[in-house]
């Protein structure tokens, strides 16, 4: 595990600055605070970070091939080297090191690019091959689902690359000027979408693509997606769940091999108390856990959850609790993910990831159990919303004159009851994708557009969903439902999910591993109709086949609750302690000066919120991260 970045100048007569390599690198010591390694051939220099976690005496990188011709820079972990490796040694190949990276090596060597569809795990790497003298290429590749990021920056004449943006920004040529039409996204996904980063000059390479660059150019492919592993056929349930159980199993298990500590963050939900209770069944000895919990409403603390699963697993367990004060470490986020992130869990998985960082350099989490077995109220929405659309227009006005009845408080049960069928009846009949949207974004297009200066009301003319309609390209068969699931799987799984997971683990120097989005069970549960994971339209049937497996590991108490999330009671935090800093942040001078926004526009919604006359706090902490994110990376 470590982090990557490199320099490619098109033209032979080019030289690489060693210098500035080094300076890149250095932007991203928390990456790997083990080792450095550098390679510089003329117009090629790549430079790496590592956090040893294999072969800690023979992992140094850069690595080469036997003749020197071919050299790799790799960030993350192949979970199937050893197999790879003995069908490598058959072939010819000659081994000099016990790590996974030498293996990608090798492979690529016997397989070219296609070697990326043989690599089980997380990884983003650079080969430089030098076999065709007149060619000089270098091979870019991310992971199938993006849980390891690849930027760069295309000038023209120089190629830069690397795990984040800190190192590309590090060469003066590189522009710092906003893609405005990535912050338009931004403000209703929460996040930069790839292949948008929030730099026109710099892009991300998408999850499950690779990126080929020689003298005349550079070309981009896709080569792993859902629709090429989906056959969509039904299995009896009971081999459907033996298949899901002997897959996680196996999944857990590969995640076990490391020659550092490792345990697992428990957040006392299905997904990580299902990972935990599997370690402990693999493991000979307590498992290492961690969970995180807040002070303000009951409704956002799953550490008795957490605490009845560790005993009931036996773990070695330590539990933190977070202030609301620990908004103010939202500036380490901000440097850490490089653009705006809008999403403030990102808050405690930088807590917690530092606090494992004293006793652990991997953990295995349970990220990606929403997207893979179908765990998001969404889904149902859209089970719900098929059925609305047969029923007459005056359905809508009964059930929002229904909602109307409930008051107007904000807070509460009545509160949050009015909300949801004001934003079922709202959205239910749009477009596949206006729905996604309005089940859960933060600023709608009108809000948007009620929200820009002059200088960016040129924004108008762009629509966010055109971004959410390009990953359904080839799915509109599918039931509405497993739409959105694909939408999950593909724009917000790498761009929101992973990208907190990498940028906050790394942030504090560890590790974090996802079993449940292992490429074998991602395979298996792809070929699976969505109906067979989501099978009713009650709320229990989300996870189906992921809660009949884990109903002989895990308390009957835990596989009961409803689905809690991982969330911050920031409307609680920015109507107390956290008030004054956002409106600090947000002051009408600070967004004057900015002059993106109407200073008016942002001031209404401060006023209302802390006056818990609305709920705008996710809108308020994605404008909060933007003007801190402008403030060091702008300024």
């Amino acid at each position: 595990m470590c982090g990557i970045c490199g320099v490619y100048e098109y033209a032979s007569s080019m030289r690489v600055d060693g210098q500035r390599l080094a300076r890149m690198n250095a932007t991203i010591t928390h990456r790997g605070p083990d080792d450095d390694g550098f390679f510089v051939r003329d117009r090629v220099g790549l430079a790496m970070r590592r956090l040893r976690i294999i072969d800690l005496a023979g992992g140094k990188q850069p690595i080469t091939n036997e003749d020197e011709t071919v050299t790799i820079v790799f960030n993350g972990e192949i979970y199937n080297y050893r197999e790879l490796r003995r069908e490598l040694v058959t072939r010819g190949h000659r081994f000099r090191t016990q790590s996974d990276t030498e293996v990608v090596v090798h492979a690529y060597e016997e397989f070219g690019t296609r070697c990326v569809e043989r690599l089980d795990g997380m990884f983003a790497f650079a080969i430089y091959d030098e076999r065709v003298p007149a060619a000089h290429r270098l091979f870019l590749a991310r992971d199938p689902f993006g849980k390891k990021p690849l930027y760069y920056a295309d000038l023209g004449q120089t190629l830069i690359f690397g795990s984040e943006i800190k190192p590309i920004l590090e060469d003066p040529r590189v522009s710092r000027d906003v893609d405005f039409e990535a912050l338009h996204h931004y403000l209703s996904l929460l996040v930069i979408p790839a292949p948008w980063s929030i730099f026109q000059s710099i892009r991300k390479l998408p999850a499950g693509h690779w990126m080929l660059v020689d003298r005349d150019g550079s070309r981009i492919e896709r080569y792993w997606s859902c629709e090429t592993n989906e056959a969509q056929t039904a299995l009896p349930e009971a081999d459907a769940i033996d298949e899901v159980r002997r897959l996680l199993f196996r999944a857990v298990e590969k995640r076990l091999v490391a020659d550092v500590p490792l345990g697992a963050f428990l957040s006392g939900g299905l997904d990580s108390s299902l990972v935990v209770a599997i370690m402990a069944r693999l493991s000979g000895q307590p498992v290492k856990t961690l969970s995180v919990g807040f002070e303000g409403p009951r409704s956002h603390n799953e550490l008795p959850f957490a605490r009845r699963l560790a005993e009931h697993c036996r773990t070695d367990h330590i539990e933190l609790m977070l202030k609301p004060d620990v908004v103010s470490m939202v500036h380490d986020v901000v440097h850490y993910a490089d653009e705006p992130f809008g999403i403030s869990s990102a808050l405690p998985s930088l807590l917690i990831a530092r606090a494992a960082r004293e006793r652990l350099t991997v953990v295995l989490t349970g990220d990606g159990g929403d997207e893979m077995f179908g765990g998001y109220s969404h889904y149902l929405w859209e089970r719900w919303a098929t059925a609305f659309r047969r029923l007459p227009r005056v359905a809508d006005s009964v059930l929002l004159t229904a909602a109307g009845t409930l008051g107007r408080r904000v807070d509460g049960r009545a509160g949050a009851l009015r909300s949801r069928i004001t934003r079922f009846v709202s959205n239910a009949r749009r477009p596949d994708v206006a729905r996604r949207l309005g089940w859960g974004s933060a600023f709608s297009h009108d809000e948007k557009i009620a929200l820009y200066s002059d200088d960016l009301a040129h924004l108008a003319a762009g629509a966010t969903t055109a971004v959410l309609e390009r990953h359904l390209d080839h799915s509109h068969h599918l039931e509405p439902a497993a739409l959105q699931n694909r939408l999950d799987v593909e724009l917000w799984l790498p761009d929101e999910m992973l990208a907190k997971v990498d940028r906050m683990t790394m942030g504090a120097s560890i590790e974090a591993r996802c079993p449940l989005l292992d490429r074998d069970l991602a395979r298996f549960l792809f070929g699976l109709p969505f109906s067979q994971k989501v099978p009713g339209s009650r709320g229990r049937h989300l996870k189906h086949l992921l809660r009949r497996v884990a109903a002989d590991l895990l308390p009957a108490d835990l596989l009961a609750r409803p689905k809690q999330g991982f969330n911050v009671p920031l409307d609680a935090w920015f109507r107390g302690d956290a008030g004054d800093l956002l409106t600090d942040v947000l002051s009408p001078e600070r967004i004057r000066r900015r002059g993106w926004f109407r200073p008016e526009a942002v001031a209404e919604l401060v006023s209302a919120h802390r006056a818990g006359q609305a709920k705008f706090s996710n809108r308020l902490y994605a404008l909060f991260s933007l003007e801190l994110w402008a403030q060091e990376y702008l300024s």
